[in-house]
């Protein structure tokens, strides 16, 4: 816009015109095609606290706990205050601003060296007083302040987007935590009752081989296998204790204060019915980075208007009063106050380079923000898409470890039937066992990754913000300390 350009109306009626903005009037929209489809065939629409899909009360208690209490949400709450206060900053700008100045001293004045060269005598030095009051407002012509509040306004929503970014981040992280936990449980349970069988096992061996049926490398493999099964222990403590740590720092604990429930967990959550998805549009409203990578676009495109701004004349409102005298019962008195009324205009013309710099530069900022949105978009569809992928297969593999885990069922109740007819040796009911126990570890695991794949999954969806509980950052103390 060139100075030709610009409305006359704006220079000559500034206090009647209120509507002159420059910039551009909105965000321009992403540069990506967005489907508006379901993310699956015949889905509802995934409900923002999805951890109660798993009807599991010690899970829903841990979770509140958490979106309540974790540390990381109190951080997010703080940024979300101060970008607060920097809004209540630009808004107070479009207020009349005010001004109280006082000081003493020594030495003159220019009216001391004025009255003295009028009189032809030496300049007057001595104590001085002052006291002033001064009032401005300007007048937005252009929208400078407006636009100003716009993008404050963003950043302030940005801002809240990100801290229900991080809410969905911890309720993942929770449920997850606890959902490992109880895994981990299970997982030790089957890999104890597999040390227990093989300890059987080596034991029927070494009686084989004293009555001369089994040779010392049938013992020497049993007792391998033995110690490989026991091997397998600490291991699968130590995630458990791990992931009940983790659990306890979520919840804003410290790591030795396990939640009870979460240590008497031994099996992972299962959802109650079929997994929710809904389609893309619901998908893009929930997902919080999305929200946060809009509404910095927002900012930048009214940062644009302020830059541009800078182009154009300042008209400020203002009054002022000064009072100047040797001592201070001279403050009272009225040859010795000064004061104006009127309008003040400020233009950085001809030297405009700088200011068309800043509108270059948030132009550019303003392209790199769509860019942003538009890799926020994608970000959120290939998450989905990438998480569903791995759910599938979690759930494919599940399918096949059951029935496996239901042959290795069956084949144990044969040899045991054999056992009881003399068909089957008591090695092979050992061997059996073993196959079953093998089996259920391998489906217990699967089960663990159908639940982390669900995890994964719903958090890609974007969910657990819009009823999470309000959070309050940890109270300091702004008192000065004084030195001692």
């Amino acid at each position: 816009m060139s100075l030709a350009r610009f409305p006359l109306s704006c220079l000559l009626a500034p206090l009647a015109l209120a509507g002159c903005t420059l910039g551009p009037a909105q965000p321009p929209p992403p540069t990506i095609n967005i489907p508006n489809a379901p993310l699956a065939d015949a889905t509802p629409p995934v409900p923002d606290a999805w951890w109660r899909l798993y009807a599991d009360p010690a899970l829903d208690g841990l979770v509140a706990q958490a979106l309540e209490r974790n540390r990381d949400l109190r951080a997010g709450a703080a940024a979300v205050l101060e970008a607060r206060a920097l809004l209540g900053a630009r808004e107070d700008e479009r207020q009349p601003q005010t001004a109280l100045t006082a000081g003493a001293g020594y030495g003159s004045t220019a009216t001391d060296q004025l009255a003295a060269a009028l009189a032809q005598t030496p300049v007057r030095t001595g104590p001085r007083y002052d006291l002033g009051f001064q009032l401005g407002w300007e007048v937005d012509l252009v929208g400078r302040l407006r636009q100003g509040v716009a993008a404050a306004t963003a950043d302030v929503a940005a801002a809240q987007a990100v801290a229900d970014g991080l809410r969905v981040v911890v309720a993942a992280a929770t449920t997850r935590a606890y959902a490992d936990a109880c895994a981990y449980a299970a997982r030790l349970a089957m890999a104890r009752r597999s040390v227990a069988l093989l300890d059987q096992g080596l034991d029927v061996r070494w009686r084989l081989r004293d009555a001369g049926a089994a040779t010392p490398l049938d013992v020497a493999r049993a007792a391998a296998l033995l110690d490989q099964a026991r091997a397998a222990l600490p291991p699968l403590e130590a995630g458990r204790r791990n992931a009940l740590y983790e659990l306890a720092a979520l919840t804003g604990q410290p790591p030795d204060a396990v939640p009870d429930a979460a240590a008497r967990c031994e099996a992972p959550p299962r959802l109650a019915g079929p997994l929710p998805l809904g389609d893309v549009t619901g998908l893009l409203r929930r997902r919080p980075d999305v929200r946060a990578a809009e509404r910095r676009l927002a900012a930048s495109t009214a940062r644009i208007g302020v830059a541009m701004a800078d182009l154009y004349p300042r008209v400020t409102l203002g009054a002022g009063v000064a009072d100047s005298a040797p001592g201070i019962n001279g403050l009272s008195q009225s040859q010795n106050v000064v004061w104006s009324v009127g309008p003040l205009l400020s233009w950085r013309f001809p030297n405009v380079g700088a200011a068309r710099a800043a509108i270059a530069g948030a132009q550019a900022h303003q392209a790199g923000d769509l860019a942003r949105f538009d890799a926020a978009i994608l970000t959120a569809l290939k998450e989905v898409r990438q998480a569903l992928a791995l759910y599938e297969a979690a759930e494919a593999r599940r399918t096949a470890l059951a029935q496996a885990t239901a042959h290795a069922d069956e084949a144990l109740r044969l040899a045991r039937l054999g056992r009881r007819s003399g068909a089957a040796t008591a090695l092979e009911v050992l061997d059996a066992e073993r196959g079953a126990v093998t089996a259920d570890t391998d489906l217990a695991t699967a089960d663990a990754a159908v639940t982390d794949a669900e995890i994964t999954l719903f958090k890609a969806l974007g969910g657990g913000w819009a009823e999470a509980p309000a959070v309050t950052p940890a109270a300091t103390d702004h008192t000065r300390v004084s030195p001692s």
